[in-house]
């Protein structure tokens, strides 16, 4: 048996002020200030996606066209080099101010909020799994009223 870790003494509290925008509890990295400011300039009619898993963690990836692919096929929009993702894994969709993410048939499927997915509709703050890929949806109104 071992002994018990010793108690560090005192604890600290520090005081974070709320951000009243909905971020998954499963993201693996937090959103940062420039994210936040990112999110707050983006224009309307665009959302963007930011990377809090994978070999691309942090990257961004702006959604400002009526179509956006997602795949390991170097022609892909979004590039998401893994054997995890299919060639041709996902597309992004803009309709109006309304943005669906649909699976294109890929073998190991699209998730949204942990959820497999053919089709669904996205909201600030869902996470979508492409492989071993978590992007996290936002558009403006997550930040700016």
């Amino acid at each position: 048996m071992t002994d018990p870790i010793p108690s560090a003494g005192e604890t600290t509290i520090i005081g974070i002020p709320a951000i009243a925008i909905p971020v998954t509890s499963t993201g693996d990295r937090p959103l940062t200030q420039d994210d936040l400011d990112t999110i707050a300039r983006l224009s309307p009619g665009s959302a963007l996606l930011i990377s809090t898993r994978g070999a691309v963690t942090g990257s961004r990836y702006l959604l400002d066209e009526d179509e956006v692919t997602v795949g390991r096929d170097p022609h892909a929009d979004i590039l998401l080099d893994d054997s995890t993702v299919s060639r041709a894994h996902a597309v992004f969709r803009r309709t109006g101010t309304t943005f669906t993410v649909t699976d294109a048939g890929s073998l190991n499927g699209t998730y949204v909020n942990r959820r497999r997915v053919d089709t669904a509709e996205l909201h600030n703050g869902d996470e979508i799994m492409i492989g071993k890929f978590r992007l996290v949806f936002f558009t403006r109104t997550a930040v700016v009223s």
